[in-house]
């Protein structure tokens, strides 16, 4: 036996209905699911991640502990989702800005040095560093969280070792520089320069250091041979 159905098929508007339905759904979705990523990146950026509580993250956020547990299964989940955000953020407003522009490699690394100073008078060196933040306080705790901040650090050294190689493919950088080793100092330095401005509350601390790795750096260029 056969049941043959009436099949309906909607109109235009019907259709547009349902898709607006759809679209509003997922941008409420969405919203939602930023507004308690955005909460989490801010608190443990100041807090830390072991002080920083759930509830803290759903009355910073003004979203239901449901809505929380629906998009990230455990507050570890969002962590790591909270050092993804902190990690584009980083690409965004410091990578972009000054290890890709066009421009000579030492410019490069003296922009990416000048963006943090700016950073960190806009912000009043609040919070500080969220990768230098995350390495201090779980490395020794959470291998995960370990591995994550030493990738993101691995990134952030591999552009000033490209823009140093750069350099000493235009021959402006001395041949007797170890370009790992000398990268490394940069990466410790300005953390250092940053840690030292929070702890202050003070960027002109913080640019001082700045000021004086920019000198150091500039005993390892050259003029290139013409």
């Amino acid at each position: 036996m056969v049941f043959i159905f009436p099949l309906t098929i909607p109109n235009r508007f019907d259709i547009d209905l349902v898709t607006n339905w759809l679209v509003q759904g997922l941008r409420m979705a969405a919203t939602t699911k930023d507004q308690i990523l955005t909460a989490a990146t801010r608190l443990i950026h100041v807090r830390g991640f072991h002080s920083t509580s759930v509830d803290d993250i759903l009355r910073e956020s003004g979203v239901g502990k449901g809505n929380l547990y629906y998009y990230f299964k455990s507050k570890e989940e969002l962590g790591f989702a909270a050092l993804e955000r902190a990690i584009s953020r980083i690409r965004e407003d410091l990578i972009a800005r000054s290890f890709a522009l066009p421009v000579d490699p030492w410019q490069q690394i003296e922009t990416f040095l000048d963006l943090l100073v700016a950073h960190a008078r806009r912000s009043g060196c609040a919070g500080g560093c969220p990768l230098g933040n995350l390495a201090i306080e779980m490395s020794d705790v959470h291998e995960e969280f370990r591995v994550r901040v030493h990738r993101a650090f691995d990134q952030v050294r591999g552009h000033i070792e490209e823009a140093l190689r750069n350099a000493r493919a235009q021959g402006t950088l001395r041949p007797e520089a170890e370009i790992p080793r000398l990268a490394r100092f940069v990466l410790a330095a300005f953390e250092g320069a940053i840690m030292l401005g929070k702890l202050h509350k003070d960027p002109a601390v913080m640019a001082e250091v700045i000021e004086e790795l920019k000198q150091s750096l500039a005993r390892y260029r050259v003029a290139a041979a013409t």
